[in-house]
This record gives structure tokens, C-alpha cells and sequence, in this order.
């Protein structure tokens, strides 16, 4: 027995939150008259056209899965599968699909053949638009008529595009925000159509918006604050009173005190009421951090081994708003201490700083002590981030060659530096997607009270791309090149040695470089890449597969790659992912375990 049974369905869009009206143009809908079917349990199949929208039916019609259990088909159980694939596919813009039943012989088998039809498509847009922003655009006020254009332009179903339900929600939203996000605060959204016509499958559709006031800027209220003066604020670029209202501009100037180091919790309020339209108030409460922080951790490192280290940080120095960060760190193989102070930034996106530092390293068979003194200026717009700087370091070098001498020599330079790195990415700690790039420039100059004339010049850059839904690939690749007469002269920390954890992984911790006896120079060339594949395998752990090659030398005709192959785990931490990975050097034929761990308390 085969039962047939072929309809046109249309559903109506539902009303949203807004209690908005919805209005669709019906076509002809026929009556459904379905035969008495024997109780029997049927298996259910979906053959649908197109078929990229199988996958939405199998997702919310649970009947259609590969793994459903047989059903008892009855006529409402048709009735209720027919409505429901009607009003799914109404979602994507099919609002006339044509649904025929078929049973096998035997009744096991029951397939539901779709033809969703014709998508319906945007016909035109009507915005009907009232208050201040269209009285100014009638006016033909410069920046209203600009922003009037705009949200046409911006608008996310324009003519011809095809029509989906969530876009018609989205593109709603949007509009709205936008509106909200300058100028018009209280903006409203008074009635939205969807005017469907099946027949033609096309959609007409209109908007009822009210953009209300103009808002300005009013006085910005701020309590809070107890331990810092008022004018702190100030410094962080503040709405002024009398702007033209930019949630923007609120918002930037939020993030900016959140990121400062005298705030662990910034709120903002503001209630876009007419009748405050010509001064907004702007409600700031600040919940302060603590003046001063003391601090004690302890960790290990694959480069330097176990360390115990003891931090203190000011935030008030001699009531300036002078914020001191300092630590002493002990490590194996590394001593390191130092002192900067920040100064209260200019504007948000300035910020100055000096200090003093104290490192004492010794790897590789060479024996650096070194102490610095330096400025430095950090500005930032947007994603690129630009620093000045002037340092004065003297080293003492102690490099051991084999014998039983050990050779000494001293160096001391006056070093100028800029550096630019631009980032965008998805997520600044841990990134999956998007590229970061970086540039050093640093020059010096026997007349300024240096040993040696040099330019250095460094850069890197790393690509991250997804893979599926967890998976990412990195590729990274950084060379750097110093510009002198001869390596004399000049620091250690200017020259260039490489391996380790972060660089050709299978390596000793700056073991590639100059080999001079049992010790390791730095060079005047360096180059290094790598590509990593990473595999998460939920939320918090990783698995990575990585190829690591660099060198560095003397010059570029010294320069011999070495090269790495590894894997490793890799596990997520609000700092970012903690790497332990056994990476095997072919040159040294030997696999390394690098792992960089650290525990706060």
C-alpha cells in the first residue's frame, strides 16, 4: 500500500521579544485529507533538494536522524512532521516547499521527499525613519546625512539578497545599535514587516524607527576613589563634557582604566533619558587595587633551571601615582634583578617608563654580568604598538675556551631603539587566528660614550590559522642582522644566540651561536622558522606536532640551519598555554625535553 500525499505550507514568522507585527502574503493552501493507516512502526527518510539544507532538518527534527527509532505514522504525526519542516525551512527563506509521503510495500519505510522551492529574496527595503537624525538629514546636516547613509549602506539584507530569518533578526539589531552607538542614545525600533509574497518569492521589508534626541556628553560622576587623586583620571581621555555622545568613546576610555594599574574593577552607567539629552551624566565607579603588592613564586625552566623569586610593586611612590615594579629572581644558572617605574600615562595611549637592572647568566660555557640603566616610551593606536627607547649597559664577559684560562673583556654602550608590533588576533594569550608581527631597530655610536659603532636590526613573524573546530597551525620565522666593522665592543644581549624552548627546541638554551672553545658566542646573523600544528583535544589540553630550524653566526656564510622535529602537550592557563615538548636535534643526534612551568603563591 503506498500513501501519497503532496501540499504547499506556509508559515507565518514568529513575533519577536518586541511584539513586532509580521505580516506575510498568502498564497493558496489546500486542505489536508489523509487516508487511516494501519498502527505499524516506520522508518523515516529524509531526500530533500537542495541538500545543504538536509543538515538543518536533521538537526532539529530529531525523527530524521541516521540513529531515530521507528515511528507509529499516523495522520497527525504527518501533519506535525509536514508543519514542522515547513517552519524550518521558512527560516532560510523557503516559504512554498513541496513535501510528498511515500511508503514502501511492506510499510517500513516511509520517505519524506522536500523540494524546498525557490528561496525568496529581497525585494525592497523601507525604512521609515522619525526624530532628530532625519529632522538633521532634511536639514542636510554634514554629519547626519553621513550617518544616514551609512546605515543604508551597512544594512545586512539589502535588495536581491536572499532572506533568513536570523539575518532579518541581526541585520534589526544592528541597525539599532548602530544608531544607539552615536549621537542617538535612545534610539528605538517601533514595528519591523517581513511583507513575504510565495508567490513571487520575494520579500519586501519595513522598518519603523525612531532615532529620538540628539545626546551629549554631561559631567562625569565618579565615585570610588580614595587612595588616588581625581586627576589620575583625567589622564585616561575622558568623555568632555559638550561631545556628542559615542558609546565608543565610553568604551575605549573604560578599557583604558581597567588595563591601568590602579583599578581592578571600572563600571560605567549611563541612562539615555530625553530629557538629559542635552548633558548626559556619566556614573563612574571605581573599586581601587591596593597601593602595594609583595609577592613570592617559585618554577622551573628548561633554559635556567629551578628559581625562587620575591616581587614588590607600588603603585604610589612619594603620592606621584608612580607606579614601582621590581623583583629578584634566582634561578640556576640565572641571577636577575631590576626596578622600573611607570609613569602615569599622558593619555591612554601613552605611557613612559624608566629602571635599572641587575642580570647575571651563565650558559653555554660564557658568563655574562650585566648592568643597565634606561627610558623607554610606549604608544599605542589600535593594534600597533610603538616604543622608544635609550638604555646604558656595561657587561662583563668571562668565556671559558678549554683551557685553563679563562679569557675576559669588558663592553659598555649608549643604545637608542624603536620597535613597532602590530597583533591581530582572536585572543591575545592564546591565539588561534590571525598574525603578529615585530620590529627592532637599535643603534650606537662610539661617540656616544660606547665601545662600538653598531646597528641592530631584528624582526619576527607568526601566522596562525584554525583547523576544524579546535585545531590551529603556527608558522613562525625571525632573522636578525647586526651592522658593525667588527663584533668587538659590542654587549652580549645585542648579539644573537639562539635554542631553546622558544626558539630551535632539540637545542640547549642559546647553544647556537659562535663556538669559541667550550663557550658560545653571540653572532652578528641569526635566522630561525618553524611550523607547528596543534591539536586540542578539549578545552584545556593539547597535543602539538612541530618542525624547528635556525641558526646563528658570525655572518651569512657561516650560518648552518639545525634543525628539529617534536611533539608535545600543550596546557591552557589564564597566562596562556603552558608547552612541554620533546623535540629530537638532528645535528646533536639527541632528543631534549623542553618544558617551561611556573607556580605562583
Amino acid at each position: 500500500m503506498i500513501s501519497l500525499l503532496a501540499c504547499t505550507w506556509l508559515i507565518a514568522e514568529p513575533v519577536n521579544a518586541q511584539q513586532e507585527a509580521q505580516t506575510i502574503t498568502p498564497t493558496a493552501q489546500l486542505a489536508i485529507e489523509l487516508p487511516v493507516v494501519a498502527v505499524r512502526t516506520t522508518r523515516v527518510y529524509l531526500q530533500l533538494k537542495p541538500t545543504a539544507l538536509a543538515d538543518l532538518l536533521e538537526e532539529h527534527m530529531p525523527v530524521f536522524a541516521s540513529n531515530a527509532e521507528a515511528q507509529v505514522v499516523t495522520p497527525s504525526f504527518l501533519r506535525k512532521l509536514q508543519k514542522d519542516a515547513s517552519a524550518i525551512l521558512a527560516t532560510e527563506g523557503y516559504f512554498s516547499p513541496q513535501i510528498v509521503f511515500e511508503k514502501n510495500a511492506d510499510e517500513t519505510r516511509l520517505e519524506v521527499k522536500i523540494d524546498a522551492g525557490k528561496r525568496t529574496v529581497i525585494k525592497e527595503v523601507v525604512f521609515n525613519l522619525t526624530g532628530s537624525l532625519m529632522a538633521n538629514v532634511r536639514a542636510q546636516k554634514p554629519a547626519a546625512v553621513e550617518h544616514y547613509e551609512r546605515l543604508v549602506k551597512e544594512w545586512g539584507l539589502p535588495r536581491g539578497a536572499a532572506f533568513r530569518q536570523s539575518d532579518w533578526s541581526q541585520s534589526k539589531t544592528a541597525i539599532l545599535e548602530s544608531l544607539r552607538s552615536l549621537t542617538y542614545a535612545g534610539a528605538t525600533l517601533v514595528d519591523s514587516r517581513a511583507n513575504i509574497d510565495a508567490e513571487t518569492d520575494t520579500a519586501v521589508l519595513e522598518l519603523d524607527i525612531d532615532s529620538g534626541a540628539e545626546f551629549f556628553f554631561g559631567d562625569l560622576q565618579v565615585s570610588g576613589l580614595d587612595r588616588y587623586p581625581l586627576w589620575l583620571i583625567d589622564r585616561f581621555n575622558p568623555p568632555k563634557n559638550g561631545q556628542p555622545y559615542s558609546s565608543s568613546q565610553l568604551l575605549d576610555f573604560q578599557r583604558a582604566l581597567q588595563n591601568s594599574a590602579y583599578f581592578s574593577t571600572v563600571a560605567l552607567n549611563v541612562e539615555p533619558e530625553e530629557s538629559k539629552a542635552s548633558a548626559l551624566p556619566i556614573e563612574l565607579t571605581l573599586h581601587e587595587r591596593q597601593t602595594r603588592d609583595l609577592g613570592f613564586g617559585t618554577g622551573y625552566s628548561s633554559s635556567t633551571g629551578f628559581r625562587t623569586e620575591m616581587s614588590y610593586r607600588d603603585r604610589n611612590i612619594a603620592n606621584r601615582v608612580w607606579d614601582l615594579r621590581g623583583a629578584i629572581r634566582l634561578e640556576q644558572k640565572r641571577q636577575l634583578s631590576y626596578a622600573d617605574v611607570f609613569l602615569p600615562p599622558q593619555d591612554q595611549h601613552r605611557l613612559d617608563s624608566f629602571g635599572v637592572l641587575f642580570d647575571r647568566l651563565n650558559v653555554e660555557g660564557l658568563l655574562q654580568t650585566r648592568s643597565a640603566v634606561g627610558v623607554k616610551r610606549t604608544t599605542t593606536h589600535g593594534k600597533l604598538e610603538q616604543s622608544l627607547g635609550l638604555n646604558y649597559t656595561q657587561e662583563k664577559v668571562v668565556e671559558n675556551d678549554g683551557s685553563s684560562q679563562e679569557l675576559q673583556r669588558k663592553s659598555r654602550a649608549l643604545v637608542g631603539s624603536v620597535g613597532w608590533i602590530w597583533r591581530d588576533v582572536d585572543d591575545i594569550f592564546a591565539p588561534r587566528q590571525g598574525q603578529r608581527a615585530q620590529l627592532e631597530l637599535a643603534f650606537s655610536d662610539k661617540a656616544l660614550i660606547s665601545d662600538q659603532r653598531f646597528v641592530r636590526l631584528y624582526t619576527k613573524y607568526q601566522y596562525w590559522f584554525p583547523v576544524g573546530q579546535r585545531d590551529s597551525i603556527l608558522l613562525r620565522t625571525e632573522f636578525g642582522k647586526v651592522f658593525s666593522n667588527g663584533d668587538g665592543g659590542i654587549p652580549e644581549n645585542y648579539l644573537f644566540r639562539t635554542g631553546g624552548s622558544t626558539t630551535v627546541r632539540g637545542f640547549a638554551y642559546q647553544s647556537l651561536g659562535v663556538k669559541s672553545g667550550e663557550a658560545v658566542l653571540g653572532g652578528q646573523v641569526m635566522a630561525a622558522s618553524s611550523i607547528e600544528y596543534v591539536h586540542w583535544r578539549n578545552e584545556s589540553l593539547g597535543v602539538a606536532a612541530f618542525v624547528d630550524v635556525g641558526d646563528a653566526a658570525k655572518d651569512w656564510r657561516s650560518l648552518d640551519s639545525k634543525q628539529s622535529i617534536g611533539f608535545g602537550a600543550r596546557i591552557k592557563t589564564p597566562a596562556g598555554p603552558i608547552a612541554l615538548d620533546l623535540a629530537y636535534g638532528r645535528q646533536v643526534r639527541k632528543a631534549r625535553l623542553d618544558i617551561s612551568i611556573a607556580i605562583a603563591f
